[in-house]
């Protein structure tokens, strides 16, 4: 029943680091195998893995069909906190999809069947998740409420680890409702926490909120401060999760290895068990010739019996090391389940600084702009070098070259498959080709690019004309299965 279960938590971890057709390979084949062994438990959550999938391969509707799947085999054998669980992916998906009617009542469920359980971490998570919901209605007093609940939860349970964020939520409510002063003492806190835990990623979101509250609050000069902080911090995290996605590749070759050893010495054990049944049959053929000649076979018994000792002894041998190197998988299995926890997808998070930062600063200087035409004029000459600093950001952002180089990193041999079918693109069809490939939202491509939505149509349309795609057939689905 374990090989299932492994390859249920590879798929899981290929996830977690962005590798989404690989995990629905391995998903899907640890499906068969749980189906096989009759493993609910572990088949129902490989069910909620693969809605996580689909819901990042852009198809919440499958998703949901999925977390589905997984609540009627929890509800069957009365796992109530895998219930729970399934809920509230249920209820996520329904947010994704627009129903949040449907979304709060899958929440308010989920909150219910976990009940009095201990599994606290999943109840703080719930709330938060209705929490969600709520301010996405705009009805942010829920929405604070909610927040707040699961903040006292992690907080009397000392999860440390998740208060980041509870706080981080809190300012983006307060934040939303206009009251951008309550709002950053909350930031500071979802700051401090990051800080606390050793959380890069929860850090720069609190310094690129941060970042906002101080625009809103009409201090431009902060927020570039802020924002420049976040920049920092994200080289740091790319640096640091490029080097631990080569050590999960190093750690997947290895494993790949002693597979391969394993299989070899399974053969071999199979091979020495048809030796030993050949060499018993021969030991009794050669009894019943001894009883009829037993002073002459004498000597040639007492051989045989010692070779099959012999030969016994390599087989116990042979079957502790492959017990061994089954203990090894599974401690390599053990150490890519740890290191999983703290990895992130590098490229994606590069690129969604780079929205966020390109975002923040467009705001700042249509703001900029329009206070020139008030203000004195030494005033004026100071804004407009701050405009400058700013441009000059622009232009170190949408440096190509350093783009073109992090994405080949994550996504080896994209543009030389592209090449070997005779496509041949111009570096802005190459760079729109590459922010599809990373998944990105249509308004996601054009924030990073600088254009409009109809500038990206036409783009789009281009690049379809020159790959040769067929009326019908989606570009993304094409770029993606390069």
């Amino acid at each position: 029943m374990i090989y299932g279960r492994i390859q249920s938590l590879r798929g899981k971890i290929l996830f977690d680091f962005g590798l989404y057709q690989e995990s629905v390979s391995v998903l899907y084949e640890a499906e068969s195998i749980l189906k096989e062994e009759a493993d609910p438990t572990f088949l129902a959550r490989n069910h909620n893995y693969l809605g996580l999938v689909y819901y990042r391969l852009k198809n919440p509707q499958k998703a949901l069909e999925r977390h589905n799947q997984a609540f009627d085999i929890f509800w069957s054998i009365g796992d109530s906190t895998g219930i729970a669980l399934s809920k509230n992916l249920i209820g996520g998906m329904y947010e994704k999809l627009g129903s949040l009617s449907s979304a709060i009542n899958e929440q308010k469920e989920a909150l219910a069947f976990i009940g009095q359980n201990h599994e606290h971490g999943i109840k703080a998570m719930i709330l938060e998740s209705l929490g969600s919901v709520y301010e996405d209605l705009a009805n942010y007093d829920s929405a604070e409420f909610y927040f707040s609940k699961a903040l006292e939860l992690n907080l009397e349970y000392q999860e440390n680890i998740l208060l980041a964020g509870n706080y981080n939520n809190l300012g983006d409510v307060e934040r939303k409702s206009g009251k951008f002063q309550e709002a950053l003492p909350f930031y500071e806190l979802a700051l401090k926490w990051g800080i606390e835990v050793g959380n890069l990623s929860q850090q720069k979101s609190a310094l690129v909120d941060l970042a906002k509250t101080h625009a809103a609050m009409g201090d431009p000069e902060s927020a570039y401060i802020l924002l420049e902080r976040a920049r920092e911090l994200d080289d740091e995290i790319f640096s640091k999760d490029l080097a631990r996605q080569i050590t999960v590749q190093e750690i997947q070759y290895e494993v790949k290895e002693k597979t391969a050893q394993i299989a070899q010495f399974v053969q071999a054990s199979q091979f020495e068990s048809r030796i030993r049944g050949l060499l018993i049959f021969l030991l009794f053929l050669l009894s019943g010739i001894g009883f009829l000649v037993y002073n002459r076979q004498k000597l040639k018994l007492s051989g045989s019996r010692a070779l099959l000792e012999e030969q016994e002894k390599l087989l116990e041998l042979k079957e502790r090391l492959i017990q061994s190197e089954k203990e090894n998988i599974n401690l390599l299995e053990s150490k890519m389940a740890v290191e999983v926890e703290s990895q992130s997808k590098a490229l994606s998070a590069q690129t969604l600084h780079l929205i966020e930062k390109n975002q923040m600063l467009e705001i700042i200087r249509q703001r900029l702009f329009a206070s020139l035409e008030t203000d004195p004029k030494e005033q004026k000459k100071r804004i407009r070098n701050l405009i400058k600093q700013i441009d000059h950001n622009f232009s170190q952002d949408t440096n190509w070259e350093d783009f073109k180089s992090s994405f080949e990193k994550v996504h080896q041999d994209f543009f030389k498959t592209l090449g070997r079918r005779g496509i041949e693109l111009s570096p802005a069809e190459m760079k729109l080709a590459s922010l599809i490939r990373m998944n990105l939202s249509s308004q996601e491509i054009a924030s990073t690019l600088g254009i409009s939505m109809d500038s990206l149509r036409i783009s789009r349309y281009r690049l379809r004309k020159k790959i040769g795609l067929p009326k019908g057939e989606s570009l993304q689905s094409y770029i993606l299965c390069i």
